[in-house]
């Protein structure tokens, strides 16, 4: 099977605008046409797109996942105009950073102000996505540097690890725990804790330190972020153990910090494509990077101190 560029089109703009007739409008074409190519496209996949409620379409969640990947290659395409449009107006000072959510928001916000006051006609893109995604677009080499927890290997991209110190255990702040300066595994027998989903690399290295100390848990809540995970504690979900920028970023937001008696390192695996020339933007906003790094590190210290 074999999709034509004007089918995707159609496709992304109906779920971007939520209706046929806003996507023909955006696409400079009829309402029937749009109709039409729909039908078409969904005769060929074999499947619905859409329910139908007289006028209104619903995604279905074939959709959903479908839009997953074509979003990601429409981002590629409107990062290949911008660039063009730079290269027009002689400003093609840019960056662009593949990274995960909780990166985007506990680590980059510092880095990329500190590294725009000496560099302010740099335009920076940073994309967040999940680990999953995130190393399947570092295959594409859309990007200057990929941030991502895991460690793989890809002949398209060189790695390095920034290491960031240990896991942290995130506690709500009133909960009975908090009395303790350092938790063991076994304090958390059959404590209500909130965890990452299946698929996260932390996650199969905390199993490994509960198994061995034959601790049982009570999952009260997976998900997909560290960021949604932080949250769900602040709220009194549960407790956790979460990476320490993560940690660091949720600290004094109704949250309490504290070590875990079993060291887990926790490492940032920094990317750069493999082939082109060394970008020295790239190469500045790295050094910038391990210095926010290293001072977070430090306050992390003072903040388990405390």
């Amino acid at each position: 099977m074999r999709l034509n560029q004007r089918q995707i089109e159609i496709f992304n703009a109906i779920m971007v605008h939520k209706s046929v007739t806003a996507a023909a409008a955006v696409l400079r074409t009829s309402q029937p046409t749009v109709s039409r190519e729909l039908r078409d496209l969904e005769k060929q996949i074999g499947f619905d797109l859409f329910n139908r409620f007289g006028k209104r379409l619903t995604p279905t969640s074939q959709a959903q996942l479908l839009h997953s990947a074509v979003a990601r290659s429409f981002v590629g395409m409107e990062e290949i105009s911008r660039v063009a449009t730079a290269i027009k107006g002689r400003n093609a000072a840019h960056l662009r950073i593949a990274c995960l959510p909780a990166y985007a928001e506990a680590l980059l916000p510092d880095v990329a102000h500190r590294f725009l006051k000496t560099r302010p006609q740099v335009h920076l893109l940073v994309h967040s996505l999940g680990e999953v995604a995130l190393r399947h677009d570092m295959t594409t080499q859309l990007f200057d540097i990929g941030l991502t927890e895991g460690s793989y290997d890809y002949d398209e991209a060189t790695s390095e690890n920034v290491d960031v110190g240990e896991l942290l255990c995130v506690l709500p702040a009133e909960h009975r725990l908090t009395t303790k300066v350092i938790i063991d595994p076994q304090d958390f027998e059959g404590v209500d804790f909130v965890y990452y989903s299946e698929d996260d690399p932390y996650r199969r290295k905390l199993d490994e330190v509960f198994d061995a100390a034959g601790v049982a848990r009570h999952y009260t809540v997976e998900t997909t972020t560290a960021t949604g995970l932080c949250s769900m504690v602040a709220a009194g979900v549960g407790v956790s153990i979460v990476n320490p920028l993560t940690a660091a970023h949720y600290a004094n937001r109704g949250i309490v910090l504290r070590k875990l008696s079993v060291r887990v390192p926790y490492h940032v695996y920094l990317w750069r494509p493999a082939n082109g020339l060394r970008s020295a933007l790239a190469d500045q906003f790295v050094r910038v990077l391990r210095q926010v790094t290293e001072e977070m590190k430090q306050r992390i210290k003072l903040l388990l101190a405390d």
